[in-house]
């Protein structure tokens, strides 16, 4: 079945956040009211232009092991929405529509919020722009897809994978400025895959050293002017380093 992209309003938003107690207990805790029946006239979901098959995300893992379905999820959401700009995929409203609705179901079984802060925290974008991208629960699915999908590699999906399995990676590198640009992105994600894929050992540690690595970089070279096979390099270099290869 196909189906439009919805947004909310900013009217919407705003009038959600100035509510956000009284959301949180009736739309996302109790489930007594849909968010347009929260709405009533106050605000409303409007349809964009662009159509996707409907579809749905994976909720099997067990309490506790809800990261597990991040992989798939990721390949899901970025499959379905890929026609999405990259100013578009970072429109709260966007996501909105999908945390609250369209998703909710997903939400809470994935990001169950115990106040109202924890639904603004996760369902809308409460941090800077750019961490939001990683933080709000649907936006951030559409964002790991978009910066680890590869149609060049067998299996396009298989950077996801690897990095929903890294999710240390994702709280503590994606999001920062200095990881926007794309090309650092990737390059950087590639180093980390090439050199510890195979490794069964705990790369916490090793992930944090590496954000700590393109940060500095960041402030020593002009990370737009360098090029993919450069940022490559300097940071394959510094993770041999850390794992002694």
């Amino acid at each position: 079945m196909m189906k439009k992209i919805k947004f909310l309003t900013e009217d919407s938003i705003e009038m959600l956040k100035k509510n956000s107690e009284s959301l949180y207990k009736e739309v996302v805790f109790t489930g007594e009211k849909t968010l347009e029946a929260f709405l009533g006239n106050a605000g409303e979901l409007k349809e964009t232009a662009f159509e996707i098959e409907d579809f749905v995300l994976e909720m099997g893992q067990p309490s506790g092991k809800e990261p597990l379905t991040d992989a798939e999820n990721a390949q899901r959401v970025y499959t379905h929405m890929k026609a999405l700009s990259d100013s578009q995929a970072s429109d709260e409203r966007i996501w909105l529509a999908y945390t609250l609705q369209e998703q909710l179901d997903y939400m809470k079984y994935r990001w169950k919020a115990n106040s109202s802060q924890d639904m603004l925290n996760r369902y809308f974008f409460n941090y800077s722009r750019n961490r939001s991208l990683f933080r709000n629960g649907m936006a951030r699915l559409w964002w790991i897809g978009r910066i680890t999908y590869d149609e060049k590699r067998t299996d396009p999906f298989e950077l996801t994978k690897f990095l929903c399995n890294h999710q240390d990676f994702i709280e503590t590198i994606c999001g920062r400025s200095t990881f926007n640009n794309p090309i650092v992105q990737k390059a950087t994600l590639t180093a980390l895959f090439d050199l510890l894929k195979n490794r069964k050992a705990d790369n916490r540690e090793i992930i944090r050293e590496v954000a700590k690595y393109v940060n500095l970089l960041a402030g020593t070279y002009l990370l737009d002017m360098l090029s993919y096979k450069e940022v490559y390099d300097k940071v394959y270099k510094k993770i041999a380093e850390l794992v002694g290869e």
